[in-house]
């Protein structure tokens, strides 16, 4: 008996495509998006109009509920009726905090359309550009739904002709976003038109909205909206602009449904072979073809294990199916197929292209997975790996209070990063405990609170969150050759930072993995080039020397830190004749010493990461805000007027925001707003840097003073 009672013509909906959208919700932190979603449930039946806009009833997590905020993607499906039939609205929320930004760009992987809500009295902020940007990287189109109108009346108090200039500026703002990060394709086509019906304007908390033609339609201007507020009459426009219409009425027209978008949005996502059987079927949307599924989200799940999210994007995937898992190189069996409501799974005996799935028993599913058919796993290509616009910077040591709990922590840990693939783990090499690295404050309080229910018994101990920094290489170093440890091996290299065609490359992954020359890319952007054409040798070990490539850049020479954006090249490597003389850990050691000796050469520094912090202030309270961001060596780079309010952008390192949240809600009485999201690398000062290199080489207990290049040649085994 389905949970829901819609369930049942949901699915006889299910292989019409053109009656499927799916869609998602994206924006700045508390522009309204778990509202709106609120909205669109009652809208649809799901939920009691009295209760929507604080029932949260995506924000199932406890911790959620708590804070107020969405910390993690949630999908519903939805069905909406029209004039012309009835529709499925596949609806993924998605947090608004930059902290979780990577869960926003897996959600987009899922979904060809998004409502992107802009506060109207804050406008467009520095999370809502990110969204944008993140959405047209994966070919979603962006419609704008401008929230919070009731603001601008009660609390601004602007006339019709004030409103619609601010109206009209956001959405100038928003075609600019469009214009800079759209593809030339889709840009003209996806720009918005305020006097059509792909831009809607109202409140999501109080439950009305319109576009202009539908406005038009029903015979209301915006002076009978104002009039309405101020004679407290506005629960009127939630029967007269009903805003579950406006908005679901705006997806169904301009929303592609996912044959339409599947045509063009396979050959970016996925560069396998458009003109062969999976491919076929993937630009078309074939339920008849071979299934295939690209996995988005992963979670563990009392008595049913791991379960994987994520799209069908051909075929049709049932209870029983055996499938292989393209990355990890595993087969599998599914063990049940069910749709998401919410909090719960209604399971269903199959799901067909187009649509999104929850599917157990892929237990080696990680988000970015590619799920096919086990019978056409030949030569089928995963997906392209998500581009995070992101970066873990900060990290804490985590241990277990009892040592003999380790194995069990240490399990607990993979399983956090199974269902986080943001969040980086390590271990200390000097003192052996496990390093979670984060987004930020945020991600990491979050991610220990979700580690300490995965160990469930254990006590665990966590260090102060401490920041992240890089190494890098500022001019070519010398070619260095080193011996393995048993002497026996000799391997020659050259690094330098990366050239800027190898940059180009690496923004387009899978064509730096295409070229001949390179051998390997690793998370940090470090790429290792060489050739295995006539080389015998370098065939014979070339798994062990990316490894050594890859360890030797988690860890760089000058205090443990990871290297990033090097280029190493491959110069010769000579192996005993014996083959017991060249094992993984001699040839990886041997790589890892010719790697520093030339790093060292190199002229290195050390960069920290920088935060683009937006805050936005009452104007009397700008020169406060002001001067606590010089305090923090920020760099203040724009003033904007918004209405009664100033935007203050500035940067600032990392190092220097822990605390910030505390002094600016104290300094401000709580009536500042702010958020900050990675940026870029950035030198450390000169007079800085020598301190902080000591003080990270104390941290790891190596020795005080960084090592001497040849330390690690070929005459210093």
């Amino acid at each position: 008996m389905p949970r829901f009672k819609h369930t049942a013509a949901i699915l006889r909906l299910m292989g019409k495509k053109e009656s499927i959208r799916n869609l998602g919700i994206l924006a700045h932190i508390d522009h309204g998006k778990t509202t709106l979603t609120d909205s669109l449930l009652a809208g649809t039946g799901l939920l009691s109009p009295q209760v929507a806009g604080s029932a949260r009833v995506l924000d199932y997590l406890e911790e959620e509920q708590k804070r107020g905020i969405t910390l993690k993607t949630a999908n519903i499906s939805l069905l909406y009726q029209t004039a012309d039939g009835a529709l499925i609205i596949n609806l993924v929320d998605t947090p608004g905090h930059v902290d979780f930004t990577g869960k926003v760009t897996r959600a987009l992987r899922a979904i060809d359309g998004a409502v992107v809500l802009v506060d109207a009295v804050e406008e467009i902020m520095a999370q809502t550009e990110l969204v944008v940007r993140q959405a047209l990287e994966e070919r979603v189109r962006p419609l704008l739904f401008i929230n919070k109108v009731d603001r601008l009346i009660t609390e601004l108090h602007l006339d019709s002709e004030q409103i619609e200039k601010k109206f009209n500026r956001i959405i100038s703002r928003f075609n600019d976003l469009i214009e800079i990060h759209g593809e030339p394709l889709f840009k003209d086509k996806w720009k918005l038109n305020s006097a059509g019906d792909n831009v809607a304007f109202g409140s999501a908390l109080h439950n009305w909205g319109f576009t202009i033609n539908t406005a038009r339609q029903k015979k209301v201007k915006f002076s009978d909206i104002i009039h309405a507020y101020k004679t407290a009459e506005h629960e009127k426009l939630q029967k007269l602009l009903p805003l579950c219409s406006a908005i679901l009425d705006m997806v169904t027209q301009y929303a592609p449904n996912p044959r339409e978008a599947q045509k063009y949005r396979v050959e970016k996502l996925w560069k396998g072979n458009i003109t062969s059987e999976v491919g076929y079927a993937m630009v078309n949307c074939d339920d008849h073809g071979p299934a295939l599924v690209c996995v988005t989200n992963v979670q563990a799940a009392p008595n049913t294990g791991l379960v994987a999210t994520g799209r069908v994007f051909s075929g049709t995937v049932k209870k029983g199916d055996k499938v292989y898992l393209v990355n990890a190189q595993t087969e599998n069996k599914i063990q049940q197929v069910s749709v998401f409501m919410g909090a719960f799974k209604e399971p269903v005996d199959e799901v067909s292209a187009g649509n999104l799935v929850a599917l157990t028993g892929l237990d080696e599913a990680k988000a970015g997975e590619t799920v096919v058919a086990s019978e056409h796993k030949n030569g089928v290509v995963p997906f392209e790996q998500v581009r995070y616009v992101s970066e873990p910077v900060i990290t804490v040591a985590v241990e277990p209070k009892n040592p003999t709990d380790l194995p069990e922590l240490i399990a607990a840990i993979n399983q956090l990063t199974k269902e986080d693939p943001n969040l980086a783990t390590s271990v200390n090499k000097e003192t052996g405990e496990q390093l979670l690295s984060g987004m930020g404050e945020l991600h990491l309080e979050i991610a220990m609170k979700q580690l300490q229910n995965n160990c469930g018994s254990i006590e665990i101990s966590a260090s102060s969150p401490r920041v992240v920094y890089r190494e890098k290489a500022t001019s070519k170093g010398v070619t260095a050759t080193a011996l393995s440890p048993n002497q026996q091996n000799k391997f020659t290299l050259q690094v330098e930072p990366l050239t800027k065609k190898a940059i180009k490359l690496l923004d387009q992954e899978s064509k730096m993995r295409s070229e001949e020359c390179v051998l390997a890319v690793d998370g940090h952007r470090n790429v290792l080039v060489g050739s295995t054409g006539k080389n015998d040798q370098l065939r014979k070990v070339l798994d062990f020397v990316i490894s050594g490539f890859t360890f030797a850049c988690n860890a760089g020479p000058l205090c443990g830190e990871p290297i990033g954006g090097l280029q190493v090249n491959l110069v010769d490597l000579q192996l005993s004749e014996n083959t017991e003389q060249y094992n993984p850990a001699e040839v990886m050691r041997g790589i890892g010493k010719a790697i520093y000796g030339s790093f060292l050469t190199t002229k290195p520094v050390l960069l920290e990461p920088v935060y683009k912090t937006v805050i936005s202030t009452p104007t009397e309270l700008v020169g406060i805000c002001s001067r606590i961001v010089n305090s923090r060596r920020g760099k203040i780079s724009a003033f904007e007027q918004k209405a009664v309010s100033t935007v203050l952008i500035s940067n600032i390192p990392v190092a220097e925001t822990f605390g910030l949240s505390a002094e600016l809600r104290s300094a401000t009485s709580g009536r500042a707003f702010w958020q900050s999201v990675f940026d870029h690398w950035e030198k450390v000062p000169q007079k800085l840097e020598a301190t902080k290199i000591k003080e990270l080489r104390k941290k790891k207990g190596l020795p005080s003073e960084i090592p001497r290049a040849e330390r690690f040649s070929e005459e210093n085994p």
